[in-house]
């Protein structure tokens, strides 16, 4: 029986349970692609969005409480649409005029001046050893085609690769 117990308590402590998230929408040339982006919260932030909401509309595959879709057209970024609890099969649409003031969507982003990135590869982890000799993971890097935005106008157009680090990177790397 301690065997099982300790195989469970390994088990637990060595696993992680989390949840995918929601993606937003982003179309650019009619094709619709998952972005781990959130424009909206370039214009509020993650309380205002809450309070806003009123606190509704979140699941655990759906932490912000919403899905916007984004659309790349004639040169600008407009919000097509913005859903309040996207984990439910036909999420309400929320009424533009709480967030914007305005009557109907798609609408310009015009507060937007930041990027939004397609993924192209998945993450390739960095690892690094300690001087110990334990190997740590130091962060991950990818592929993407970045779109660049100012005012909501499109700018420029690149295929970087991205680097996270959120550790430092050791002396052996």
């Amino acid at each position: 029986m301690s065997k099982f117990l300790l195989l469970i308590i390994i088990f637990f402590t060595s696993s992680s349970f989390a949840t995918q998230q929601i993606k937003e929408t982003f179309i650019v040339g009619g094709v619709s692609k998952g972005i781990d982006s959130t424009p909206l919260t370039t214009l509020f932030t993650f309380e205002e969005i809450h309070l806003m909401l009123e606190n509704e509309g979140y699941c655990s595959a759906n932490w912000r409480g919403y899905k916007g879709t984004w659309e790349l057209k004639n040169g600008e970024l407009f919000l097509n649409s913005l859903v309040k609890g996207a984990c439910n099969d036909n999420p309400p649409m929320i009424d533009p005029v709480l967030f914007f003031g305005e009557k109907q969507y798609p609408l310009k982003a015009k507060w937007f001046n930041s990027n939004i990135e397609i993924r192209l590869s998945e993450n390739e982890y960095t690892e690094c050893k300690t001087p110990d000799g334990e190997e740590v993971t130091t962060g991950y890097n990818y592929d993407a085609m970045v779109y660049e935005f100012s005012a909501g106008d499109f700018v420029y157009k690149s295929k970087q690769n991205i680097k996270r680090v959120w550790q430092r990177n050791l002396t052996s790397c």
